[in-house]
């Protein structure tokens, strides 16, 4: 989508008239010293409280606004709008345009701080130029700006994106460039993160501690905290309340807890539960109202034109009006029918020929829960009756299916159920409580649903989900790729990214290869200040590609530094650690496997140990 030609013109005589945008009164200065002292303090309490502070002088307006700026993102995922994402070349030049230096001078300056904002905000104190029209940013100023850039497309809209954030940068003091250029690049590093905000809002706009949790519920089946923020501020928790589950818009998706003991997991899910085979494919939540269907896949992004194929079998055998569900999509054979692996899904969705590749690749579809149908939510109906409800909304055939599943009492009968899942090559089960209390909670990790894989067998206690942030250059028969990948867990606490291991052995000639094409595209000059490590690596990468790995164990580590905040004897590291060679295309950085993950299967490994 361009932006329309007028805009600037407009955008000019605004700027000249001194043109005040309606409601917006939140100076972007004051932003950016809230974000300089939270970022400066080291207590969540007071990082929290900070910030709580400064969502207090705003409207309501102004709190969307200012959540979308901390989150790092205009737009949820799922409304498919163009993003601000600057790449750290184009920064660069925007810096060097805007303080009158050389791009040289510009990198030079930045592997010295290391950090792309402090360099603009360095740069600009030097130049200290003062424009004949320059104004006051606003929060809404920056917003607006940011928003019209990333809309930019089409010939010449490089360039015209830089001459936009060149224009916001004459105008922004320094500490504001800094923050800016930070937001801009996916740099922010506040140690807030979703949760931090939602405490923050809490107690901005609440007097109840409990609120949180109400807060955080809107967010978790509207899958979009700026909403919530701007609701919560004008009218209140009641009007929080009132946000529910509907078609159009995803809910965030239900995560297991695992578990290598089937005695243990049927403890933890009350005694009795609904064991269901677990797929080796993409899950998807669909969203159906009569004859539209929009598929979202785990990210929260719309894959509907990426399957046509799922949405006209969704149409054909799903009978509900107006309905959620969620599914496991599975590349199939064409021939046999037998499943393929996930990687194959993957292939498919990085073709862009989909009518050829919806033929090469056809899949199948395992549903395993609804969510919302004719007109009511249903996430708090215990588990047995949603599966129930479901099966009376899906027709099955050859290409659709329930999951296969069974409901148990006995650790032998799980134990049966999951080494039949795998000898017919599933990648294990997930034990379902099935109690009163057997909802689906969106957006929680629970023991309401255990996984128990193949990988649990033997090492580690299952797989986990890393980050690539950097990679050391391979030497001898590797030269020229990387030898080694430095992968990181995600902190949730601290919305950073500390690695937790250094694979440099078991990949395959074209294992390398891949990592070569997949990460050069995410380049970076220095490390992204979300990344710590106390490893040197020779190339940093933005924290973006996610990887499968196994290891013999989680152990302490004076090395890697995740989990060492909450550690007495140093963080954590993955002994041994290995790429399965299957690359989490389905997930983003932040649905990584995280610190609080790793330190609960420490804790679990060292009291089996003992």
């Amino acid at each position: 989508m361009s932006v329309n030609a007028g805009v600037p013109q407009t955008e000019f005589i605004k700027h000249v008239v001194g043109h005040k945008i309606e409601s917006a009164t939140l100076l972007f200065e004051t932003l950016a010293l809230t974000y300089d002292e939270v970022e400066s303090t080291a207590g969540s309490l007071e990082k929290i409280r900070i910030f709580s502070e400064l969502l207090k002088k705003a409207n309501p307006s102004e709190v969307r606004r200012i959540v979308a700026l901390t989150i790092g993102k205009l737009h949820p995922d799922w409304k498919s709008q163009p993003e601000i994402g600057v790449a750290e070349k184009m920064a660069i030049q925007v810096v060097a345009s805007a303080a009158s230096v050389s791009e040289s001078k510009v990198l030079s300056l930045l592997q010295k701080t290391g950090d792309i904002g402090s360099t603009a905000e360095s740069l600009l104190q030097e130049s200290a130029q003062a424009t004949l029209f320059a104004q006051d940013l606003t929060v809404s100023n920056v917003y607006d700006t940011l928003d019209e850039t990333a809309k930019v497309s089409g010939s010449g809209s490089n360039k015209l994106k830089v001459s936009k954030l060149v224009g916001l940068l004459t105008d922004a003091k320094p500490i504001e460039a800094r923050y800016i250029l930070r937001t801009i690049t996916g740099s922010l590093r506040l140690g807030l993160g979703h949760m931090g905000l939602i405490d923050s809002l809490a107690s901005a706009f609440t007097d109840d501690k409990e609120s949180r949790n109400t807060i955080e519920s809107a967010f978790n089946v509207c899958s979009d905290l700026g909403e919530v923020a701007a609701i919560l501020a004008k009218d209140g928790l009641g009007a929080v309340q009132k946000i529910k589950t509907n078609v159009g818009v995803p809910i965030r998706m239900m995560a297991a807890k695992k578990l290598s003991s089937p005695k243990e997991i049927l403890e933890k899910a009350g005694g009795t539960a609904l064991v269901e085979n677990k797929y080796d494919g993409e899950r998807i939540q669909v969203h159906k109202k009569g004859n539209d269907v929009i598929l979202y896949s785990r990210r929260q992004e719309v894959i509907t034109s990426q399957y046509p194929d799922v949405a006209k079998l969704v149409k054909k055998h799903v009978k509900s009006e107006a309905c959620v569900l969620e599914c496991e999509c599975v590349a199939i054979d064409p021939e046999t029918g037998k499943m393929r692996p996930f990687q194959e899904l993957m292939r498919r969705r990085r073709k862009t020929d989909i009518e050829a590749t919806k033929d090469e690749v056809p899949v199948a579809l395992f549903f395993f829960d609804v969510l919302f149908a004719e007109g009511k939510d249903v996430t708090s109906l215990p588990m047995l009756k949603r599966r129930k409800l479901l099966e009376s909304i899906v027709e099955t055939n050859d290409r659709v299916h329930l999951t296969v599943a069974e409901e148990t009492d006995d650790p032998e009968r799980l134990q049966s159920i999951f080494e039949e899942a795998i000898s017919s090559g599933h990648e294990g089960v997930i034990a379902k409580a099935t109690h009163a209390d057997s909802t689906y909670q969106a957006g929680a990790r629970s023991w309401l649903w255990i996984k128990l894989k193949a990988s649990y067998t033997e090492g580690l206690a299952d797989s986990v989900d890393l980050v690539i942030v950097g990679a050391i250059y391979g030497r001898g028969k590797r030269t020229g790729l990387y030898g080694a990948i430095l992968a990181s867990a995600y902190d949730v606490d601290s919305d950073t990214y500390p690695t937790v291991c250094k694979i440099g052995t078991g990949f395959t000639d074209d294992m390398l290869a891949e990592f070569k094409e997949r990460l050069d595209k995410h380049k970076l000059e220095q490390k992204n200040p979300k990344v710590i490590s106390d490893i040197e690596a020779d190339v940093w990468f933005e924290p973006v590609e996610v990887i499968e790995v196994l290891g013999d164990e989680i152990t302490l580590s004076p090395t890697h530094p995740a989990g060492r905040n909450i550690l007495k004897d140093g963080g954590l590291a993955i002994r041994f650690p290995r790429f399965t060679g299957r690359w989490r295309d389905d997930k983003d950085a932040t649905q990584a496997t995280t610190v609080d993950d790793l330190i609960e299967a420490f804790e679990r490994q060292r009291g089996l140990s003992k």
